[in-house]
């Protein structure tokens, strides 16, 4: 992995900008977990399980919208993991 330095206040300014998207694919996480009451895992597992069909577009649609906002979240947390301010 390659380090690059940049000024204190643009680095401060870059991290929040990342935190602000990490709390917006945090909430998409959330509003999912909440109307589905389950993980993302066990949304994907009970999809496959029940063969739903994709003509339910509202379920795929939501499985899909899901799935990248954990994926992104979980690439903001790894930027942010190696990000340092001073």
């Amino acid at each position: 992995m390659k380090t690059i330095t940049i000024e204190n206040k643009t680095a401060k300014e870059l991290r929040s900008h990342l935190l602000k998207e990490l709390a917006l694919f945090e909430g998409v996480e959330k509003r999912f977990q909440k109307k589905y009451k389950m993980s993302l895992t066990q949304f994907e597992q009970k999809i496959k399980m029940e063969s739903v069909s994709p003509k339910k577009h509202e379920i795929w649609e939501d499985s899909i919208e899901w799935r990248n906002a954990a994926e992104e979240a979980a690439k903001l947390r790894a930027i942010l993991a190696g990000f340092a301010t001073k």
